[in-house]
């Protein structure tokens, strides 16, 4: 089984617990075993920051240096897309820079923005330290849904980091208080009102793609509805056009200037919009229901935005699953599977038991991982 979107090839220099270290595997899936402690997760850590952002640990780039050497760390990837010629991908911490900055190279030329990165490869994950998001609040259901939105739309990174940048800018002005240019602050308010509608639209159509793929999970898996709920999403179930909704959102703005002011942050927006998640079989939030039912839900998700890009986009994302299959009864573990198989995704999987894994027989490569290095390489 070859995926169709897949990386072939990764190189891991001065990251985390390897010094260095070269995997060369075929299209397929991936098991990587190992004791606590190994460096399986650092792998997928180095994967998912092939993606926009700050990876599955949103940790500070210098924090992510192998010790004692503390040179800056590095990892490249050869991305295997069917149809097209393989795509080298690389990315680290700027060692010149004084600041945390990261370096990005797209086939051997710079480039400037991580928005970039959704062109090439679109990469989800699901790790332990997930299962907290429903409680967390707004914020980390508000990433989730962007990263998912990254797979469908690949200009909605740029998008929310437009839109972050002009909000930020806004609320330095609005920190100067009466000396703040009301010129620009309008420029800034309009910049964020086209960016937060084109970003909430984007939303909204993946929540609907979601609903719709559901229906291709299979059905031993939970099953969820959604809403996305802030003044935009209103505006457009009430059947506003862009350009309305931009206008609205403008003028709102403009009437928040004080009281934003007094606050010292903007206080209306989408990156306040809250994602409500229905556990549907039990008719029950998500932040209400049991961690073992969080974790399924957020597995269902996953798995619905991995089938719905490969309906929409033709190419399913590289899905990175930290520790998952350990926690999935018999039915669920092998329903797994046979969706990796029959969708030709590209999982990168990490548990202590390799045992855990052998409904993955022929369909996949084994790395066995201790400390830093791959001690064995078999296909299961």
């Amino acid at each position: 089984m070859h995926a169709p979107h897949a990386i072939t090839k990764l190189t891991l220099s001065h990251f985390r617990n390897y010094a260095g270290i070269t995997l060369e595997i075929p299209p397929m899936p991936v098991v990587l075993s190992g004791h606590n402690g190994a460096g399986k997760t650092n792998i997928l850590e180095a994967i998912s920051l092939l993606a926009p952002g700050r990876g599955l640990r949103n940790a500070k780039l210098r924090g992510i240096d192998h010790l004692p050497s503390a040179m800056p760390w590095v990892v490249a990837a050869e991305i295997h897309n069917a149809g097209r010629e393989i795509t080298t991908i690389g990315t680290g911490r700027d060692g010149e820079a004084s600041n945390e900055k990261r370096i990005l190279k797209i086939n051997g030329q710079r480039e400037r923005k991580q928005a970039v990165l959704t062109s090439y490869l679109s990469v989800q994950w699901l790790t332990p330290s997930m299962n907290q998001i429903f409680i967390e609040g707004g914020s980390a259901r508000r990433k989730l849904l962007d990263r998912l939105t990254y797979g469908f739309d690949i200009e909605h990174a740029a998008r929310v980091s437009a839109y972050e940048q002009a909000m930020r800018e806004r609320n330095r002005l609005l920190a100067d208080g009466s000396r703040a240019d009301s010129y620009w602050l309008s420029v800034l308010e309009q910049q964020m009102a086209e960016h937060g509608v084109a970003l909430t639209l984007a939303r909204l159509e993946t929540l609907e793609r979601l609903r719709s793929a559901f229906t291709l999970v299979p059905e031993h898996f939970t099953r969820a509805s959604f809403a996305l709920n802030g003044p935009i999403e209103q505006w457009v179930e009430e059947g506003a056009r862009a350009l309305e909704a931009e206008t609205k959102f403008a003028e709102r703005l403009a009437m928040l200037r004080h009281s934003d002011s007094l606050a010292g942050r903007s206080t209306e927006g989408p990156h306040r919009s809250q994602l409500e998640v229905i556990h549907l079989q039990k008719s029950m939030q998500a932040e209400d229901c049991s961690t073992g039912e969080q974790k399924a839900i957020l597995l269902a998700m996953l798995i619905a935005a991995a089938l719905g890009r490969a309906q929409w986009c033709g190419q399913p994302p590289v899905l990175l699953l930290d520790e998952v299959v350990a926690h999935l009864d018999v039915d669920k573990r092998a329903a797994l599977f046979d969706l990796i198989r029959t969708a030709r995704i590209q999982a990168w999987m990490t548990g202590t038991d390799a045992a855990d894994f052998q409904g993955l027989h022929g369909f996949a490569t084994h790395l066995e991982i201790a400390g830093g290095m791959v001690v064995n390489k078999v296909e299961i």
